[in-house]
């Protein structure tokens, strides 16, 4: 079976499961996003082992459910605290430790809680807020059409590179193509959905998300260059792993999230 026909497939059956969670919101959309945070966290202790820094999956994967679960009952209230304990006992496990370099590894899996359990915890608080459905659906159809845009575009057009020492295969073509596919598909889908967003211009919005995409996705090329791995994982055939899937949406969930408690 060739690679594009494993994606289709794979996108065939992932995506009304995705869509169905979203939509019953709920204990559903929270399982989603708790299965999720935790395949990540999987992914990520593989990638830090690879770097030569294995960190405890007991405080990640901890973290991620209590954390996830707090924000579940009292939305945005706990998620301070779980997170200053979290570092405080990354602090004294490290602290504590005989390790010659603890405080790389102690640093390493703040990093893994902060991008494997804090940022995937926007997509409750999001789902949580009045029209989150909508919400949701509208960043999520702006983050897909940046992936969608850019790759077409680098494709068709690409010529220079837009970060040739994480990514060579990304573009600068491909970098425009996307955030002017974000911006059509915003305004499109805005309309759409009746939101009626006052935040920003839709076209100052679909380059926010747009770019909050781009970053997401090298940020993760970045994590699995110095990992020297392909794929974060092998969960999705023809997709690599979850954070492969979710790189993107790890950055513009948050983002968004933020401009519609912030500009209301």
């Amino acid at each position: 079976m060739s690679a594009l026909m494993k994606r289709v497939l794979t996108a065939v059956v992932f995506i009304p499961i995705v869509l169905g969670c979203l939509y019953w919101g709920g204990w559903a959309f929270f399982g989603l996003v708790l299965a999720v945070s935790l395949v990540a966290m999987f992914e990520l202790r593989l990638m830090l082992n690879a770097m030569g820094s294995p960190v405890p999956g007991t405080v990640l994967y901890a973290t991620s459910i209590c954390l996830l679960a707090a924000i579940q009952w009292q939305k945005e209230l706990w998620v301070s605290p779980i997170m200053f304990i979290a570092f405080l006992a990354v602090a004294i496990r490290e602290l504590l430790s005989k390790t010659a370099r603890p405080f790389r590894r102690g640093g390493l899996t703040l990093l893994a809680l902060f991008y494997g359990a804090f940022l995937p915890s926007h997509f409750l608080l999001l789902r949580g807020e009045a029209h989150g459905f909508e919400l949701l659906l509208l960043v999520l159809l702006g983050t897909w059409a940046t992936d969608t845009g850019a790759y077409f575009s680098g494709m068709r057009w690409g010529r220079h590179k837009l970060a040739p020492r994480i990514s060579p295969s990304k573009s600068i073509e491909g970098a425009v193509g996307g955030l002017v596919a974000a911006t059509i598909v915003i305004g499109c889908s805005d309309s759409f959905l009746q939101l009626q967003l006052q935040l920003l211009p839709v076209w100052i919005l679909g380059l926010v998300i747009g770019l909050a995409a781009i970053t997401g996705d090298l940020f993760e090329s970045a994590l699995k260059r110095e990992a020297g791995i392909k794929d974060s994982g092998w969960i999705l055939p023809g997709h690599g792993g979850i954070l492969d899937r979710i790189d993107s949406l790890l950055f513009t969930v948050p983002v968004f999230y933020y401009l519609v408690r912030w500009l209301g």
